[in-house]
């Protein structure tokens, strides 16, 4: 059973920019990730990310500038954090790291193998094609 979706690119800027620019406050990631997020960026915070009308409860991780912030929430359909067992959780993790050409972002969700078998299969799917295209929209920021 599938546990964890992975992307990893490269963005033309060094860490404490793309982390400034992208990640480092609710209003950066609302840059491209989502289109609204609600939530105090310190550890065990909750809040609200939204796109139009869907909205997904999140609660924060970690927050280690510049180099990883990560959330926990139920992927799927408008969803609060007491909809389904704590264990359902995923979460993502962004990674920061220097890289010759810029900074490479790894972001690793984790924890499908602890969604039931009823749930599983669209919760990979729906976020492994969401992740496609919510990604796809990060080096844009990065373009000249």
């Amino acid at each position: 059973m599938q546990n964890t979706i992975t992307r990893e690119l490269v963005l033309p800027a060094d860490p404490n920019t793309v982390w400034d620019k992208s990640f480092g406050t609710p209003s950066a990631l609302a840059s491209w990730f989502p289109e609204k997020a609600d939530v105090e960026f310190v550890p065990n915070a909750t809040g609200v990310f939204s796109w139009g009308e869907h909205r997904c409860e999140i609660r924060i991780v970690t927050v280690d500038p510049p180099h990883t912030l990560a959330y926990q929430w139920h992927p799927g359909d408008m969803n609060v954090l007491s909809d389904f067992p704590e264990e359902e959780l995923t979460t993502v993790t962004f990674i920061l790291e220097s890289h010759p050409e810029g900074t490479k972002v790894t972001m690793i969700e984790s924890g499908f193998a602890n969604i039931p078998e009823s749930r599983h299969a669209n919760a990979i799917k729906e976020n492994t094609n969401g992740w496609t295209e919510e990604l796809a929209k990060l080096p844009k920021m990065y373009e000249a």
